[in-house]
Order: C-alpha cells, then structure tokens, then sequence
C-alpha cells in the first residue's frame, strides 16, 4: 500500500466524531490534541509523521507483541528456507532494543539458534492495528476497518514498522539483566513460566529499519537516527477520529460476530479456520530481495489484511508498489514461497480471549492458550481467473475501503496457496495439521465451537 504523497489524508480523514460517540468513549480514552490514544497504551503520545524514527520508536515503546520472521529449518507443518512468522512478545526497557523472553524448544529459536543450519537473522515487525480500545474498536482511527475512506490495517497512516537485524542470546552478559527487567514489567506473566523450558533474555541487535505511516511509501530510517531518537522531545501527532461504521469496529472481520467462538482445543483444524474466519490482519513473511531497510535473503514480515471466503484460504488486495509483492513477484531471485501469521492476540479487546491479556497470571500474548496460527504455502497472482472474483468480494466485504484504492496502483487479487499449517492453541506443542484437515474442518458445527 504505497499510495501518492499527492494523496491529502485530511481530505478524506478530518472528520471528528459525534459528541454521543465521544461520551460513550470517554472512558477508554485519553485525548491529547485531538489524538485518541488507549490510557494503557503510553505516557507520550504518537509523534507527528514526518518523525519517522521517532514513530518508530514510539511504536516499539508503545507495542506489547509483534511477529517475528525468521528462516525456517523445518520441515514439520513448514518448508526449509521459507520465511517463517510467529506470533511474539517483547519489551524494549526504552532504548529501541527489542528483547524477548525465549526457549530452545520453540520454533523460531530452532531456525536462529539450535538447527543444523541455523541463521539468526530476523525481522521483528509491529502494526499499529494491534492497539484497541475496550470497547472493541481499533486504537487508533486510520487502523479502523469501516471508518472514512480508508480505515483499515493495511491503511498506510495505521503505522508498520519492521526491524531487520541479528538475534543474539544475551545469557550471561550486563545486558540480560536490563532486558529480563523490561520483559517481565511488560509481561509480568513471564515470571511465572516453567523453569524447565530453560527461557533466557535474547534481544534483536536492529541493524534495518523500515517504517509506513503516511501515504507516499516506506520510510528507511538509518538506524543510528531511531537510536538517538527520543520520543519525549517530539510533539504529538494530530489525529482526526471520524465516526464508527454501523457496519463494524475495529480490526476485525464482520465475520467473528456471527460466530459462536473459538471451538476446543483439541479440535486444531477447526481452531485454525476460526482463526482465518474471524482475524482481518496478520503478517506476510517472504525472503526479502531489497537492500534498503533489510537484507537481501533475509526474511521480511510486514503486516497485511486479508479475507478468508470462508472457506480457509487467504486471499489478499496487493500492489506491486509495496516490498512484500516485489519479493515474490518482481524483485530479482523473487520467491513466491511466504507464510502467513495470525494471533489471537489481535482480535479487539473485548473479544479477546483471557488467556492474551496481559495482568491475568499467565496471560500474554506469547501464552500458549492465546493460539498463533501459520500457514504456509505459495503466492498466486489471481488476476484473470475465475477464484479472482470470490477473492475480491470476500475482500471488499472484510475490508470495505479497499473499493476506494487508487486505480493508479493497479491493486489486484491474490491468494497464499496453503501446503502446511501450523498451531499453537495450548501447552505442549505445536500441531501439524495436515491442510487437506484445515480445508475440510466443519467450521459451523455445534460439536467444533465452544459454547
């Protein structure tokens, strides 16, 4: 989504909302300059857009989870060399730092650390669509799907930032104990979690940085500049908030209110076909051919929306403008290879389940109970067939702004042709659920929904 500079948002974006909306929120909300903000989010409001590094890090002292994308050594529920999402934690004990609390026995830990042919490069990407209020509503206006002409996750004002660097396991050094302090302030669930999974402190030494919070494409921050950013010394971003679709709120698909809720979690199929049902956003990870904010080979995450037709299959609305598509489609030694990752975690407040929020005794977004789903597979340009309809009114019914895209772009439909998937819905594991049991899962049945 890598819209014109010429593109005015406050044309489509300056709306204020109702005075009745406003009352009904003002619980939820702090208001700083006209910037609705969740009271828990930060003390220090969003910086103006043309702070890029200052956004960034605001975003990276703000956010609680992301997805990190590592190269897979794995051939369970997985493919060697593909680029692998999965659902994490992090805190930044406010330098810009991203640490996470780890174990050797889970997936992305074995591709860096444990493998044959481990590689410990990493990309660690955040989307803004993650905040929510309590009312169920996105965080932050531009990331809300029915509100003004654009809302939605893949909106580019709803900020994404991914971070590209190495993963180094701090066991032992000065520094482990600063990131365990921030982790466990963060997450104090982490405390708690079973000594004999060996967790340690590893932190992402950020060696890229690429960032989208305005139309006019990506923003490469050299990373001595997001370094010695202080977000304190900024002013607030100003943004305008526009009435709530009686359509939906939020980041999340008008499908999930029709659902009963997530089935058992010994019923992993149907658990991963809710999860596509009911989430409007995850995280595209391809194997990266750009140079400018990563590093060619190195695997890249960048926050998506998506609709599913119900049907089980991903399907997304893509320019070949933004750095996901050129590397599977144009970059050079492009690899339509990807995975796709959802987490629970970003279903809105008020439909999320206990076990991702934070301040229960094991609540966290990285708790296992709190499912994370990958699929794997190739991407396929649908342009020109027949499945490119039943994408395409799948995705304009998800995400209604995607009709107002510009035409310049050349947006088209395409889809994640699954071959593997991947789940975490409770302890003890993951499931390699083999898709031809992802496809068929029955996901209406009153014996696979919990009531």
């Amino acid at each position: 989504a890598v819209w014109p500079k010429s593109i005015n948002p406050g044309s489509h974006l300056h709306h204020h909302l109702h005075r009745a909306a406003v009352d009904a929120m003002l619980p939820s909300l702090v208001i700083v300059r006209s910037l609705l903000v969740t009271s828990f989010a930060c003390a220090v409001a969003p910086p103006p857009t043309a702070e890029h590094a200052a956004t960034a890090r605001w975003m990276v002292r703000t956010m609680e989870w992301g997805y990190l994308s590592t190269t897979s050594s794995r051939n369970q529920a997985s493919t060697v060399g593909d680029a692998f999402g999965n659902p994490y934690s992090f805190a930044d004990a406010a330098n810009g730092v991203p640490y996470f609390y780890a174990s050797d026995m889970d997936a992305s830990m074995v591709d860096l650390f444990t493998a044959a042919h481990p590689s410990p490069r990493a990309s660690f990407a955040l989307s803004e669509a993650a905040l929510s209020l309590s009312n169920g509503s996105a965080a932050m206006p531009a990331c809300q799907i029915g509100v003004g002409t654009f809302g939605d996750p893949e909106n580019p004002p709803c900020a994404r930032l991914v971070l590209s660097g190495t993963v180094v396991k701090l066991t032992g050094t000065p520094e482990e104990a600063i990131g365990k302090q921030a982790l466990f302030e963060r997450h104090p669930s982490f405390q708690h979690l079973p000594k004999d999974h060996h967790f340690y402190v590893a932190k992402l030494d950020v060696d890229g940085v690429w960032l989208i919070d305005m139309y006019g494409g990506a923003a490469i921050i050299p990373p001595k500049e997001y370094f010695a950013s202080n977000v304190s010394t900024v002013h607030p971003r100003s943004i305008h908030a526009e009435p709530l679709s009686t359509h939906q709120t939020g980041a999340m698909s008008p499908a999930a209110s029709s659902l009963a809720g997530p089935p058992w979690f010994w019923k992993k199929a149907a658990t991963a076909r809710w999860m596509a049902k009911s989430l409007s956003w995850g995280v595209l990870s391809t194997t990266s051919t750009r140079s400018q904010g990563t590093v060619v080979g190195a695997p890249f995450g960048n926050p998506y929306s998506f609709a599913d037709a119900s049907h089980g299959v991903p399907y997304f609305f893509a320019s070949l403008l933004d750095a996901s598509m050129i590397d599977l489609f144009t970059g050079k030694h492009a690899s339509r290879r990807a995975t796709f990752a959802l987490s629970e975690a970003a279903l809105p407040h008020s439909m999320a389940q206990s076990s991702c929020r934070i301040g229960t005794y094991l609540g966290d977004p990285e708790n296992p109970p709190c499912a994370r789903l990958v699929l794997s597979g190739t991407v396929v340009n649908l342009n020109g067939t027949q499945e490119e309809e039943v994408g395409k009114a799948a995705l304009f019914e998800r995400h209604p702004s995607f009709k107002n895209y510009p035409a310049s772009h050349d947006f088209f439909v395409a889809k994640l042709d699954v071959d593997a998937v991947w789940l975490i819905d409770i302890y003890g594991g993951a499931a390699d659920i083999p898709p031809k049991d992802y496809f068929a899962a029955d996901l209406f049945s009153e014996q696979a929904l919990m009531v």
